[in-house]
């Protein structure tokens, strides 16, 4: 599972604040890259969260509970694939 934002929520909130992307950054305490990163769609091998990101974002927000912000997203698990043709 991976963590990803809900669609539009980030964004929202910034409009709000009336703030632009490098000024979003400053008051979540991350970089404009780090941001720009976090908004990309999950299908970009350059879309980024961590967990300092998630960590940020809640405590900027903190009248927010992790799921009006963020969901979990199931990943594929083709990568297990070879492992469960082995014999037992």
């Amino acid at each position: 599972m991976k963590v990803i934002l809900k669609p539009g929520v980030l964004e929202n909130l910034q409009k709000e604040l009336n703030m632009n992307d490098q000024e979003f950054a400053d008051h979540i305490g991350v970089s404009r890259s780090h941001l720009w990163r976090a908004k990309m769609p999950i299908s970009d091998k350059r879309f980024s969260l961590g967990q300092d990101f998630i960590a940020r974002v809640l405590n900027t927000f903190s009248g927010f509970t992790f799921e009006e912000i963020f969901f979990l997203n199931q990943l594929s698990q083709d990568c297990d694939s070879s492992d469960s043709n082995k014999a037992i």
